[in-house]
């Protein structure tokens, strides 16, 4: 539909354009018989249900075109937005790896804006939401990146206007429509190793006829992956490196390998003496004797009066190096760098003409995905060799610590299927008013099947001796001491579980019905109004097998309940209105102001009403000014509220979360009620759950932003941008087990005291249950930058040049019970500085471009034990942390060269190098051993074909 403006609106509303950095095509004037004026489309831009010229906004909107993806050569959307310097925070993209049995190894993927989390990020599908899953977040790969028309991130607050989780921004994907003819691409892309290739081809067809029309896309997708053992900087020893050029790295080498090793201590509490023993069982023989097996070993002798564990722990420490050194196994040989997947996708747009004044559409998304991932397996210890078992050579009880590489594997394999229908009708209430409703599903399911687990349970039985190991529970004495091959071959059926999987399900049903127009005339210009109602339900389901309910089983597979949380049922208002209040004045080229304030109620979480108000003013030709102040709020995920209970017992390590086993253990009640400082829970002797909680309230914001725009007059092509921003959360929920445990220590018993036990005589740490509570306030703050510069056109060709600067300038937290903030910023995944330079050039049929993106480095943990911060003052603590512990990820960059050949009727070709120069990713000292940076497939090639009929 089209919509006449004045030539002066017209003019101030282009300006407005540029806040976005979208470019503009443009459009043919026209000319009316009864009135001049230019004739402009109007659309509802993303962060705004007003119908605008072009892509105006009171916030700054960064625009992803369809041509941006296909040029960047990257198999996915968030491997493009990982570079993008909005999308502050872990990305979590195909080319990363965080565990076989984890869920965000699942093949999905998910993004963040601002480092404030991915449920405060709302993701649309032309302009509705997507069905998120149980945790909050949307798995953005379902979308198919070669029918994307582009993708609008708005930064900043957008609750006013799209309800719950739009705390800091939107993402808006915008699929083709209206298309008409054919479009076909193809890539392929393989790494300098020759290995990690992908595949993508899609096509894209499209036709209109007297009353209607309709686009059909099709995009079918492979996805490769390696062996990190053939990259030379995933080897976990890492003892021979330097951390920031001071602190020595370590070695990572796992203890646990396919030949095994059995372990036992000797304590002497009258000397304070306590030695570790680690017998490697030498390959090739059968265990049956000592002389089978090289010892290690290593003595400690401490302060009289110090307890047996303590002294145990730091003998192993030493005991653990030596063996290593030996024999340590390098885990990262059996495990994928990121997933292997295959997906397949189908996208159909129509639309229809009833009449002149109504017009009928719908929309359906499908998409098919499978998704491999392969951890290192998984590995047996804390399991107790008894003294008893006839195979047992030492006579006494012994620990196993042993990998068996080829039976207890991690890897999974994720099928989803996400579903979006859309049925919409739009029409004509007069020459000013329009109206549209929509009735949207928007279903996703993923199912995740798990390989063969052992039963930890029956496993230490057919350990132990026979009055343990009985025939009627279906035992028999394992011998634990063969080469791996034979042991296999011994364990019973019994011991082996299969039937494991894990099931999600969400829907969102909505329905929406809208209208908006102008409603009185101002010398400025019109009023408008936007208005309209919604009715939203929500359901989710988390299902498992029985399985592990039943058993214990090897592998960090907790014991989770299958949980249906009650329908949510959600019911919204809106209203949102522009008003121009001067136009052609002095100092006033133009002045409006818009309002808005949206209404919702939630079933299970009350009602919430957030304004918004946003001022847009332009003193002169060439510079705007824009400011946003707005409220907002998230409600708590069904995930969050009705979690089923999910168990995990016997951890494997020793238990550092406990307040009352550290220094300062006297300063807090319960603590000193004790007499005296606690030990660690060691492993396999504590366990841990998490839960819901239907007791958790919404948390809130306010945000505000204002920002500039420069487009000078002298220097033509040139766009500056400005933006400074503050967002402040409430009730922020958190799962966050030291504050629950340090509080409930500080209350000497009485916070949390039905989520924790103790062993009534030693004080031990034994159980807590981790649920999320309103734990503190949130608040950061910092700005934004963006410089993009069009060259003149020389006999060269055409150069353009961009530049873009996100800076965080202030994150911190306050949690439950803290006087002071806890800076956050520069920590973890959310980094101070992202920074992305790009330079393009075009001339006849070629182009190329280069374009560069920055990360700052990010500190990872204060809980460094070579750092004594004891003396130091609370608010100085993290300064100092920063300033002198070891544990950081470093700065890095990611470069893309790409160049493209126009083939005219034989189409267009693009060759796109990541990481041209060959870059290894920067040194990390964990046991990944990379963390960010340049991709470890290193120097990747792909080649694109496109060709539109």
């Amino acid at each position: 539909m089209t919509y006449k403006l004045s030539p002066v609106r017209s003019a101030v509303t282009t300006a407005l354009l540029m806040m976005s950095g979208a470019s503009i095509a443009a459009d043919t004037n026209k000319t009316d018989n009864k009135q001049e004026a230019q004739e402009i489309e109007r659309v509802a831009v993303t962060g705004s249900r007003l119908l605008r010229p072009a892509l105006t906004s009171s916030l700054p909107i960064t625009t992803v075109t369809s041509e941006d993806i296909a040029l960047s050569g990257l198999t996915s959307i968030t491997d493009v937005f990982t570079r993008l310097p909005a999308m502050n925070g872990h990305q979590v993209s195909i080319d990363e790896n965080f565990g076989a049995d984890a869920r965000n190894n699942d093949g999905r993927q998910k993004i963040q804006l601002r480092g404030l989390g991915y449920a405060r990020t709302l993701n649309l599908l032309d302009g509705v939401r997507m069905a998120a899953d149980t945790d909050g977040s949307v798995d953005i790969s379902i979308i198919p990146t070669t029918m994307l028309k582009r993708v609008d991130i708005k930064k900043g607050s957008a609750s006013a206007i799209y309800g719950s989780d739009a705390i800091a921004g939107v993402v808006n994907y915008q699929l083709l429509k209206d298309f008409e003819g054919i479009k076909l691409s193809a890539s392929t892309g393989i790494s300098e190793y020759n290995d990690a290739p992908t595949h993508t081809i899609s096509f894209v067809g499209g036709s209109s006829f007297d009353k209607g029309g309709f686009t059909l896309g099709i995009e079918a997708k492979k996805i490769g992956t390696y062996n990190r053992g053939s990259r030379s900087f995933y080897h976990p020893d890492r003892s021979d490196q330097k951390i920031r050029g001071i602190f020595e790295g370590t070695n990572f080498l796992s203890i646990y390998g396919p030949d095994g090793n059995f372990t036992y201590a000797d304590c002497d509490p009258d000397t304070a003496t306590a030695t570790y023993y680690m017998m490697h069982r030498n390959n090739g023989t059968d265990g049956s004797d000592s002389s089978d097996f090289s010892p290690f070993s290593a003595t400690y002798k401490g302060q009289v009066g110090q307890a047996c564990w303590e002294l145990e722990e730091i003998a192993q420490e030493e005991a653990e190096k030596q063996y290593k050194e030996a024999h340590g196994y390098n885990f990262q040989g059996e495990t994928l760098d990121a997933s292997k997947r295959t997906e397949y996708s189908i996208l159909l747009n129509t639309y229809y003409n009833f009449t002149d004044t109504l017009e009928g559409s719908f929309q359906l998304l499908y998409a098919d995905k499978e998704n491999y991932a392969q951890e290192a397996a998984a590995v047996v210890s804390g399991l107790f060799v008894s003294k008893d078992n006839e195979f047992n050579p030492y006579g006494r009880d012994v620990r196993m610590n042993r990998r068996l590489t080829n039976l207890n594997k991690r890897n999974t394999t994720t099928v989803t299927t996400p579903l979006h229908m859309r049925f919409g009708l739009n029409g004509e209430l007069s020459e000013s008013w329009t109206w549209s409703t929509d009735l949207v599903h928007s279903s996703y399911e993923a199912k995740t099947t798990y390989p063969a687990a052992l039963n930890r349970t029956l496993l230490q039985d057919s350990l132990s001796g026979p009055e343990v190991c009985l025939p009627e529970n279906n035992c028999s004495a394992l011998n634990p001491f063969l080469d791996l091959e034979q042991l296999n071959s011994e364990l019973l059926d019994a011991i082996m579980i299969e039937g494991i999987w894990t099931e999600h399900k969400a829907t969102t049903n909505t329905f929406n019905l809208s209208a908006v127009g102008d409603v009185y005339e101002l010398p400025a210009g019109n009023i408008q109004v936007a208005m309209g109602i919604e009715y939203r339900t929500e359901e989710a389901s988390n299902k498992f097998d029985d399985i592990r309910g039943e058993y214990k089983l090897v592998g960090n597979l907790a014991q989770e309940e299958s949980n249906i949380p009650p329908k949510r049922k959600i019911k919204e208002a809106y209203i949102e209105t522009s008003i121009p209040l001067l136009e052609d004045a002095y100092l006033a080229k133009h002045l409006s102001v818009e309002l808005a304030m949206r209404y919702s109620n939630y079933s299970d979480s009350g009602s919430s009403s957030t304004p918004s108000a946003n001022i847009y003013w332009k003193p002169i030709e060439e510079l705007m000014v824009r400011a946003n102040y707005s409220e907002g709020f998230r409600a708590p995920t069904l995930f969050d509220l009705y979690r089923g209970r999910e168990v995990l017992t016997d951890r494997w390590y020793s238990n550092s979360s406990d307040p009352c086993s550290k220094t300062g253990w006297e300063q807090l009640a319960l603590c000193k009620s004790f007499g005296a400082r606690v030990a660690k829970a060691e492993p396999y002797q504590w366990s841990f759950e998490m839960g819901g909680n239907e007791n958790l309230n919404p948390e809130t914001s306010t945000s505000r932003n204002i920002g500039l725009v420069w487009t000078p007059e002298y220097l033509k092509g040139f766009t500056a941008t400005l933006d400074f921003w503050k967002v402040d959360i409430e009730n922020a929920p958190e799962r966050l087990t030291r504050v629950m445990l340090r509080e409930n220590a500080r209350t000497n018993g009485e916070l949390f005291a039905d989520l924790i036990q103790r062993n009534p005589t030693t004080h031990v740490l034994e159980h807590y249950k981790s649920i999320i509570i309103n734990i503190g306030k949130t608040r950061s703050q910092g700005y934004d930058l963006d410089l993009n510069y069009t060259f003149p056109e020389t006999a060269l060709g055409q150069f353009r040049a961009s530049y873009s600067l996100a800076e965080i300038t202030r994150g911190e937290n306050q949690y439950l019970g803290d006087d002071e903030w806890t800076p956050s910023i520069g920590r973890y995944n959310n980094l101070e500085t992202k920074q992305s330079f790009g330079l393009f050039w075009n001339k006849e049929n070629w182009s190329s471009s280069f374009t560069v993106a920055y990360g700052s480095k990010a500190f990872n943990s204060d809980e460094d034990d070579t750092l004594d911060l004891s003396d130091v003052a609370e608010k100085d603590k993290y300064r100092e942390a920063r300033e002198y512990a070891r544990s950081w990820s470093p700065s890095y960059d990611l470069k893309t060269f790409t160049v493209g050949y126009d083939a005219e009727e034989y189409g267009r070709l693009n060759l796109t190098v990541q990481n041209p120069f060959g870059e290894t990713p920067p040194f990390l000292d964990d046991a990944r051993g990379y963390d960010r940076g340049p991709n470890p497939r290193g120097r990747y090639y792909t080649l694109s074909w496109f060709k539109e009929f």
